[in-house]
């Protein structure tokens, strides 16, 4: 499994979690979301640039 499928994964379950959290979970497992985000975003540009 890749990185950035691992990833996406992730993502795809902390954004399901959140959606059943009370608020303060939720906002802190969006927070956690938003970081993936940024790590996948960065691990795309770092794959655009090497090619």
């Amino acid at each position: 499994m890749t990185d950035a499928k691992f990833l996406r994964e992730q993502l795809a379950l902390i954004r399901e979690l959140a959606e059943q959290a009370d608020p303060y979970i939720r906002k802190r497992l969006l927070a956690l979301a938003e970081k993936y985000e940024r790590r996948l975003a960065d691990q795309n540009r770092a794959t655009q640039s090497r090619l």
